[in-house]
């Protein structure tokens, strides 16, 4: 139920931009957020006020999107802010970031903070947000009901260190991805240290739980935590699985949260775009970076430099464009997609980076 409400009130906000069909299912494309142009990165809007509409606003990159209930978060990266937009309104109200790049603000509020290339975002049960701060080599949160902003690991010279320990001993290389375990673990993609990484969130220890720091391709079958992990970008989790993008391996892989194996899904290894109407495992990519699973238990991939907006059906083993790349005169056009959020059944939110804006897809 929903559901059902959420995709009526986000077609009641959304201009039409045409119906098409991707493998016999009816789909309406629209831009959901975004005027196609880029704000200056010292024009932020202010705490509370809102946008004066979803499409009206100057969305500076968007990369990471994350969507809760009737709630939206985007982050940008020429502002360094994030916006929480409803679906209840157009407005679009910023939520962190003072629009200067920088590492500042904890311990006040999230709007007067610095950023460097907020990368993803994502919120707990309550509204709390995580943030992989990229550039910072930090782990930031912001609290629901204060909205004070504190890191809770890393953010100090880029390395590797920590496991086992807490706060500002930890040290990550560029974290580009973040994904929640519940409301009691967050996984972090440290994306330059080849690893994954997880932080108990009511004790804020860390610890690898999979890659050996070494940048090849992962072993099919073998344990996750000794195996390697090449460039490991964006996440996402469900009951039984952790799905992990490798950027610089092309590929898509699975990690069984039971036993601990790491499993191939999709992609050769090799750069390229092909294998569309075929098994995953025969594909390529170019640089995916950008997954989420929507109601079908069906993977969505943002693969950044084919401009696309592939999906992967696991049942029927087979991938197919669904936006943007080979696809993109029957829908819209896509200039290096990252963040995507699957809604409901079918749909989803693509940040459609480099034109400046957002394109739900439903």
């Amino acid at each position: 139920m929903r559901h059902t409400i959420f995709i009526f009130a986000l077609l009641s906000i959304l201009g039409h931009a045409g119906l098409t069909a991707i493998a016999d299912e009816p789909t309406r494309f629209s831009v959901f957020a975004g005027t196609g142009k880029s704000a200056p990165p010292a024009v932020v809007y202010s705490p509370g006020q809102p946008s004066g509409g979803l499409r009206s606003i100057n969305l500076g990159t968007p990369f990471g999107i994350e969507v809760r209930g009737t709630k939206i978060w985007f982050t940008t990266i020429d502002d360094q802010c994030i916006y929480q937009g409803s679906t209840e309104d157009e407005a679009l109200v910023r939520v962190a970031g003072s629009g200067t790049i920088g590492f500042s603000g904890d311990q006040g509020s999230a709007t007067d903070a610095a950023f460097d290339w907020p990368h993803e975002v994502r919120s707990d049960s309550v509204g709390n947000l995580y943030v992989a701060d990229t550039r910072n080599n930090a782990i930031r949160r912001i609290d629901a009901t204060s909205g004070i902003i504190t890191t809770i690991a890393g953010g100090t010279a880029e390395g590797f260190a920590g496991d086992g320990q807490s706060g500002d001993v930890v040290q990550f290389r560029q974290p580009h991805s973040v994904a929640l375990e519940g409301d009691d673990a967050l996984l972090v993609a440290d994306t330059i240290n080849h690893r994954l990484r997880r932080i108990d969130l009511k004790t804020l220890i860390v610890e690898t739980v999979a890659g050996n720091r070494q940048a090849k391709m992962p072993t099919d079958g073998a344990d996750a935590k000794e195996s390697s992990l090449f460039g490991p970008r964006s996440l996402a989790v469900d009951e039984t699985s952790i799905w992990v993008a490798l950027r610089e391996g092309n590929s898509i892989w699975r990690i069984d949260r039971r036993d601990h194996t790491i499993h191939h899904i999709a992609g050769t290894g090799k750069k390229g775009y092909d294998g569309d109407g075929g098994s995953p495992k025969l594909a390529t990519f170019n640089g995916p970076k950008g997954l989420s699973i929507d109601g079908r238990s069906r993977l969505l991939v943002a693969d950044t430099e084919n401009h696309s907006v592939r999906r992967i059906d696991l049942v029927n083993d087979k991938i197919e464009t669904v936006v943007g790349g080979s696809a993109a005169d029957a829908t819209f056009p896509l200039k290096r997609p990252h963040g995507i959020c699957a809604v409901g059944a079918d749909g989803f939110l693509v940040a459609d980076s480099e034109h400046h804006r957002v394109i739900w897809a439903q």
